[in-house]
């Protein structure tokens, strides 16, 4: 980009014109479709007020913050393991989304559009036009229990989601933050029973909507969500798949389980990641993760949580540099609305070596950030 101080004052007038034409039409095209999903959502709405039988559905979810990095990176980013609540010392959106959905009988269909830093930063690496898309899929009931849905989906690993206000905590795990939250693909869900769900996926692979190119593979995923008493919930799934291009393969298989039980006003989750996959030698590689979370309701509008983290990936395989790292959060939740929530976080990242930036090219072992977050659902 040409600095203004270095622009050349000879210039024409035109010249400026026709810049200023091509930024209104990029503002324009740009606005133009987000303005059309405002108003299509607006009469989706004023529909389902006056008909309540409508077979549309209409909701929205929108996640704002503030979160400051003590290590005060230079960048204004947040550590490489985290892809939400990413920027540091600065107002930001963390996720806002509009989600249409449509049911008839054994036919469903939903569409989902984003923006902020969780699509920015974990859909990076796709087109242009996949960075806005949440969801976006059609399904079909084949038998009684049993439907098939295709498209870009919310994954079945894990007990947390991109919405932040359905977690337990303002930022999400480390387990959460490095494993699929989508899948591209299709989708069989079955119900067993009132306590035994199924889930196999057929996907274009690890948290992708596009293929790897010269990946032909497809991935595999398997979910068994088990509801033995009531308030328990016992969750096992799974990835298998392909995540190298060309002729070598390099089988990738992970694995996920999570207890999650309600007593009272309190809860308590316990959850862990274990993966392997193979290097071009023969050796296998591993990285694994638990995470502890504990909550407490202490009146109708206020909650407190407690997390405790540890996450191993020695090799690198799913983060770049590859890290030991523990990690400690507290967080209180204000329910200042039944449709609005305020949060405040205190999390702190220990590693075993000095992985975490400081200004002047400097490093610490730790890491501490301050974040607070305001969210509604409609």
């Amino acid at each position: 980009m040409i600095k203004a101080s270095e622009q050349n004052d000879n210039q024409k007038p035109e010249f400026y014109e026709f810049r200023l034409f091509s930024l209104y039409l990029f503002l324009m095209k740009k606005g133009l479709f987000v303005l059309i999903l405002l108003w299509s959502s607006v009469l989706l709405a004023q529909e389902n007020t006056v008909n309540k039988d409508s077979k549309f559905s209409f909701s929205g979810y929108l996640e704002t913050y503030f979160s400051y990095d003590f290590n005060q990176p230079d960048d204004h980013f947040r550590p490489d393991f985290l892809y939400n609540f990413k920027r540091h010392n600065e107002f930001s959106v963390n996720l806002a989304l509009l989600q249409a959905s449509y049911q008839d009988g054994n036919m469903r269909a939903n569409l989902g559009l984003m923006l902020g830093n969780y699509a920015q930063f974990n859909l990076a690496d796709e087109p242009n036009w996949a960075q806005m898309v949440y969801e976006a899929s059609v399904g079909f009931q084949l038998l009684d229990k049993l439907w098939l849905d295709v498209g870009i989906m919310p994954s079945h690993i894990g007990f947390e989601s991109a919405i932040g206000a359905d977690c337990w905590h303002l930022s999400r795990s480390l387990l959460a933050e490095n494993s699929p939250y989508f899948l591209t693909g299709a989708r069989f869900s079955y119900e067993l029973n009132s306590q035994i769900d199924l889930t196999l996926w057929l996907t274009n692979g690890w948290q992708n909507v596009q293929r790897i190119q010269g990946n032909q593979a497809l991935g595999l995923g398997l979910g068994v969500n088990y509801r033995p008493i009531e308030n328990l919930e016992l969750n096992y799934s799974n990835y298998f798949g392909n995540e190298q291009g060309g002729s070598f393969r390099q089988n990738r298989f992970f694995n996920n389980f999570y207890a999650q039980y309600h007593f009272g006003k309190w809860g308590a989750t316990l959850g862990t990641d274990f993966g392997i996959e193979p290097t071009i030698s023969g050796s296998m590689n591993e990285w694994t993760g638990i995470t502890a979370s504990l909550k407490r309701m202490i009146t109708d509008k206020i909650t407190l949580a407690g997390r405790a983290e540890y996450y191993s990936d020695p090799a690198g395989v799913i983060l770049s540099e590859g890290l030991k790292v523990s990690s400690l959060s507290s967080n209180i939740d204000y329910q200042i609305h039944p449709a609005g929530l305020i949060r405040l976080e205190l999390r702190q990242f220990i590693g075993q070596e000095a992985i975490f930036d400081l200004p002047a090219a400097r490093f610490s072992k730790g890491n501490t950030a301050m974040t607070v977050s305001f969210s509604t659902k409609f």
